[in-house]
């Protein structure tokens, strides 16, 4: 046994392949779609709009009842109960019974169809009997190969071949069937409604006494035709009897291989069992659909259990959020602290840089001040003994400058490198502080 239960839309179309046993489809009030199974293999695909079930063994669906069915094919017996919602059958093996539905499209039957409460029907061929009670809807069947049994049915009814005895009451539109055997008929011809009925043997056709038809009588018995209308007197030469009734506002076209019989008299209609046939009370049995599951008595509170967790799940999601975004603000602003404490550094350091500069500048512009004052020195020659010192500037031993440092030195290729002096103002600046200038 195998039993699945998914969340559908009320508009889903669902698609059988082929079920190797029987199929029973309710409709019901919910958003979903419970399938069962008493076989090993149970599958529920949805994709693009549409869930596709398969199954080895019969299958019982519970569908929203506005859900769209598509089966190609049933090995057994089918049964549709409760759906609003269009059905497409294309093969049934069994039996098919169909119970308040609005409409379906079928293909054959192997076995009998048993129909309550529908709309439309199209049916291609029933291999067994066909029964119908109350339909909405036209019916059009093109074969149906055992005996028809129609009764309230507000649309036209078409049949072009019924293989056994034919039956119908309370038509209220057009009526076109030809039947195999015999055929009886209960009806209130309606205007501009035409009923064109063929049977193999016997033909019973009850009307009200105030019937408004005009009928066209045939039969190849010509003195099996007869008409209880009081005043109504046959042309026994006339191949086709034509007699109207009332207005003659709805037309009628009865043709039997033998008795053929238009009549007003209940006792007629109640002995219709002397043409070899007794229709009136066909069997009609629709297989219910197993029980609906029963909601838990405590549904309600799990509900609200649920309900409940979910909520607390969201808020706990929320704050949890919110807690992440304080730490990211936080981690922002603490980033912006650093950047800011890094360009205080940067500054700081640039400051001290560029007072170091100065500092080398002020010494450089000062060697160069006293290296001009020596320049301007007339030349003096100095004989000391048996010394010749000449004391042109320049001439004379210079004084030793105090040697440039390494930080000084960095300092001026920092700014070269940062293009705050140029190259040549760079050669100046280490040649001041190493004591040299030009004209040396």
């Amino acid at each position: 046994m195998q039993q699945q239960t998914i969340s559908v839309s009320s508009t889903i179309e669902i698609r059988i392949a082929n079920v190797p046993g029987n199929l029973r489809v309710a409709g019901w009030d919910r958003n979903e779609l419970m399938a069962k199974t008493d076989g090993e293999s149970l599958e529920l695909n949805t994709q693009n709009g549409h869930v596709t079930v398969s199954c080895d063994e019969n299958l019982i669906l519970y569908v929203p009842r506005t859900a769209n069915l598509v089966l190609e094919s049933v090995s057994g017996d089918g049964s549709l109960q409760a759906m609003t919602g269009s059905a497409k059958l294309n093969h049934v093996a069994g039996n098919l019974t169909l119970k308040d539905i609005d409409g379906a499209v079928v293909g054959t039957v192997a076995g009998d169809v048993s129909i309550r409460n529908s709309g439309a029907l199209e049916l291609q061929s029933a291999s067994g009997n066909f029964v119908l009670r109350n339909a909405k809807g036209d019916i059009q069947i093109t074969s149906i190969g055992g005996d028809a049994s129609l009764r309230n049915v507000e649309g036209a009814v078409i049949i072009k071949d019924v293989g056994s005895d034919f039956y119908l009451r309370n038509a209220h539109s057009s009526v076109d069937v030809t039947s195999g055997a015999d055929a009886a008929l209960y009806v209130e011809p309606q205007p501009e409604c035409e009923y064109r009925i063929t049977a193999g043997d016997d033909l019973l056709v009850h009307l009200p006494p105030d019937a408004n038809v005009e009928l066209h009588l045939s039969s190849e018995n010509k003195d099996a035709i007869h008409v209880d209308f009081p005043g109504i007197t046959l042309d026994e030469e006339a191949d086709e009897q034509v007699i109207t009734l009332g207005n003659g506002a709805a037309k009628m076209f009865l043709k039997a291989v033998d008795d053929l019989v238009v009549t007003s008299k209940s006792d007629r209609w109640q002995t219709a069992e002397d043409f070899g046939f007794g229709m009136d009370e066909f069997e009609f049995n629709i297989p219910e659909i197993p029980p609906i599951p029963t909601l838990p008595d405590d549904l309600g509170q799990r509900i609200n259990e649920r309900v409940q967790r979910a909520m607390e799940r969201v808020q706990f999601n929320s704050e949890e959020a919110a807690r992440r975004a304080q730490r990211g603000q936080f981690k922002s602003e603490e980033a912006a602290r650093r950047a800011q404490r890094v360009r205080v550094h940067a500054e700081a350091a640039s400051r001290r840089a560029d007072l170091k500069v100065e500092a080398a500048m002020r010494r450089a512009e000062a060697k160069a001040r006293a290296a001009e004052h020596r320049a301007r020195d007339v030349k003096v020659n100095m004989n000391i003994g048996r010394w010749k010192w000449d004391m042109t500037p320049g001439k004379f031993p210079p004084s030793t400058p105090a040697p440039i440092s390494d930080e000084e030195r960095l300092t001026i290729l920092r700014m070269l490198q940062e293009k705050k002096i140029s190259l040549d103002e760079a050669e100046k600046l280490l040649s001041a502080l190493e004591g040299k200038v030009e004209g040396e």
